[in-house]
């Protein structure tokens, strides 16, 4: 099915362009192989996107968008509707609040080893109204955001929270404390990307446009999502639970968030 994508590049311009291969189109975005405008503006990221019925309306509707002022392609884009087809935003944190009142520190030298072998040895259980989810930490590809992770877990700090964004077929998002997508820990992570892909199940931490902003919020994908691969640190995986992924919806509680210890 065509797809309208919407990237925003370094420079903070958005870019857009249709394909029938969304993940290989961004991959050659990322890798600046696919148009003069985004190779000079890397990083890119994908914003937005929306599908539509033929490659005609494909074209039509990334037409009438580039005509649009950046401050018009925003307020479209945040309407959740461009040219009557519906808009799929990627996870996100609002940047404007990034890093607030700190409530939270990132680990620290002393700690970072003890936090990396609780990631390695133990899993994580997000209790919630629909059921259980287990999913194990990735410490190799992603320390920093394991070691953080655990950190806030041990801490309690996602007792409670909600998931606030919920995109069918797509990702379920929490872990803001305002429970509005615009809050945080109180600091931010460095992006450690990696080749490991999007898939069902995949844990990964939400952010900004700055590759170097994730914080607390993170999303588990519902389905493939193979064109956020390389835009987002990838920190763990869902072992257990799938029923449970499925039935969230917005405004789910993670009653408790807790370690458990890994099981063969």
């Amino acid at each position: 099915m065509p797809v309208v994508y919407v990237l925003e590049c370094a420079d903070g311009a958005l870019y857009t362009g249709w394909s029938n291969d969304l993940a290989r189109r961004v991959r050659a975005h990322l890798r600046g192989r696919a148009a003069k405008a985004t190779r000079r503006a890397l990083p890119v990221r994908l914003h937005s996107w929306w599908r539509t019925e033929s490659a005609a309306s494909a074209r039509s509707t990334e037409a009438r968008f580039k005509r649009l002022s950046r401050a018009e392609k925003l307020a479209l884009l945040g309407s959740a509707e461009a040219f009557g087809y519906r808009v799929i935003e990627s996870p996100f944190v609002t940047r404007a609040v990034q890093g607030g009142i700190s409530m939270a520190t990132p680990p620290q030298a002393e700690e970072r080893d003890t936090l990396l072998e609780t990631a390695r040895t133990n899993v994580v259980r997000i209790a919630t109204p629909k059921g259980d989810m287990r999913l194990s930490l990735n410490a190799d590809a992603a320390p920093n955001h394991a070691a953080a992770f655990v950190k806030l877990v041990e801490a309690g700090f996602y007792d409670g929270l909600t998931f606030h964004r919920v995109e069918p077929g797509f990702v379920i998002q929490g872990g803001c404390p305002d429970g509005d997508g615009t809050g945080g820990p109180g600091y931010r992570l460095k992006a450690e990307f990696s080749a490991l892909p999007h898939m069902r199940g995949t844990l990964a931490m939400a952010r900004s446009s700055h590759p170097d902003s994730a914080g607390s919020q993170f999303y588990i994908c519902l389905d493939d999502a193979r064109f956020l691969d390389g835009q987002y640190t990838v920190f763990g995986q869902l072992i257990d639970g799938f029923e449970a992924l499925d039935a969230i919806r917005r405004g789910d509680a993670m009653t408790k968030v807790t370690l458990e210890p890994r099981t063969p």
